[in-house]
């Protein structure tokens, strides 16, 4: 682009971004109302129990019956001479009764089929074409699942976002250094822990390595790396800020500084709703999850393309609660040839992810062992145990990449 094109499209983005900010704050009126009105309601059904002289969870009421939320959060690459492409896709679903949240991050260069155009195209051109809402079809006929809603917010909003919440501590595990001067982009963070405002944030998400936006590093035990791992990392430090008890009193104020940096179709009493729930969440009921799948190209274009049969355990863990596959590596210790082979299509046709077959350190086991990570586990492999007349124990420091080792001994007969 010529300079005068450059400073075209500057002014073009500054009227848009102005035009929002208006309609924003028309909006955050009637936040402030619903908000006032909630406390009320809040307040009198609190006082109501007191007088009753029953214990009463006014949160707990809001959120008894409340039903699971799947939100799709999408961060635009919005910059000077470049279209408007999704630079970051994860679809959150939300149980706000339990307190559980399950997030799935989309790779960007995941191939799809986009709706309405009816090709295959990566899921980051959907808002190209048909902007939020095309993104969310694209995502719920991917996932065969329906999500309710979006929010969008571009890099100044996500930037405001942090600096709501006074900013987000993490641990940077290396310095981190990139300039493009086309997209205005300049990274200079240094290697430690610190607390990162939102324009430091925002360098720490955007920030590639060799690796990309996604890697499988490890083929074998399925390890992704690049920037959505950085990402899962600092969504997991957002939470932790967002729920500290000195935050927590501020969230219903806060929504309103936030719904300033959005554009959503998530109705207000909804988000209020969530606001409300959010003692129920915590960390340890966060699970982050990367969409499955290996780095390959179709007609000269390089994707991302999704693992089928493991996408499918993916969703239903994420959208219904499921549990996964339990991931296994089978061993062989007995000093038969072949028996690792055969076990692994044993336990795959009971429902075990079979990551990797090979042999034992030894080959002179007597008896087959099943080694699992956690003993809440026992009561999901007795089955298979008893099956292989295997000897269960834990040992969460054997192989922190599966759920289960099985170890083939002599005593099993084919």
């Amino acid at each position: 682009l010529s300079p005068k094109e450059v400073e075209q499209r500057r002014e073009e983005l500054a009227q848009k971004r102005e035009f929002k900010r208006k309609q924003r704050q028309r909006n955050r009126l009637t936040l402030v109302f619903l908000i006032i009105i909630g406390l009320i309601l809040m307040g009198s059904s609190a006082y109501y129990s007191y007088q009753q002289g029953v214990s009463n969870d006014p949160v707990g009421q809001v959120s008894q019956d409340y039903r699971r939320l799947n939100i799709l959060f999408l961060g635009m690459d919005e910059y000077v001479g470049q279209p408007s492409r999704t630079d970051t896709i994860i679809l959150a679903s939300i149980n706000p009764s339990t307190g559980h949240m399950r997030l799935l991050s989309i790779p960007r260069d995941t191939r799809v089929l986009i709706p309405e155009r009816d090709r295959w195209d990566r899921i980051n051109a959907a808002n190209v074409y048909g902007g939020p809402e095309l993104t969310l079809k694209t995502v719920s006929n991917f996932l065969d699942v329906h999500v309710d809603y979006y929010v969008q917010t571009d890099f100044a909003g996500f930037s405001d976002i942090v600096d709501t919440l006074g900013g987000v501590e993490i641990s940077v595990d290396r310095e981190m250094n990139y300039v493009d001067n086309a997209q205005d982009l300049h990274i200079h963070l240094l290697p430690g822990l610190q607390r990162l405002d939102g324009d430091m944030a925002l360098q720490y998400v955007r920030y590639r390595d060799r690796l990309g936006d996604v890697a499988l590093v490890d083929p074998q035990y399925l390890r992704y790396d690049g920037r959505v791992e950085r990402q899962r990392k600092f969504m997991l430090a957002v939470l932790r800020e967002a729920l500290q008890a000195r935050t927590i009193p501020k969230l219903p104020r806060l929504l309103g500084q936030i719904w300033d940096a959005v554009d959503t179709n998530l109705p207000w009493n909804e988000a209020f709703k969530l606001t409300l729930a959010a003692n129920r969440f915590s960390p340890d009921r966060l699970d982050m999850l990367v969409l499955p799948g290996v780095p390959g190209q179709v007609n000269g274009a390089s994707y991302w393309i999704a693992d089928k049969t493991r996408l499918e355990h993916v969703a239903d863990f994420v959208f219904h609660g499921r549990a996964l596959p339990l991931r296994t590596e089978v061993l062989n210790g007995s000093g038969q040839p072949g028996v690792a082979g055969h076990v692994s299509r044993l336990v795959s046709s009971q429902g075990y992810d079979v990551l990797r077959v090979g042999n034992a350190s030894r080959s002179n086991y007597t008896r087959t062992q099943m080694i699992i990570t956690d003993a809440s586990m026992i009561s999901k492999v007795q089955v298979v145990a008893k099956y292989l007349d295997a000897d269960i124990s834990v040992a969460d420091t054997l192989n922190e990449s599966v759920d289960v080792t099985i170890i083939v001994g002599r005593n099993f007969q084919n």
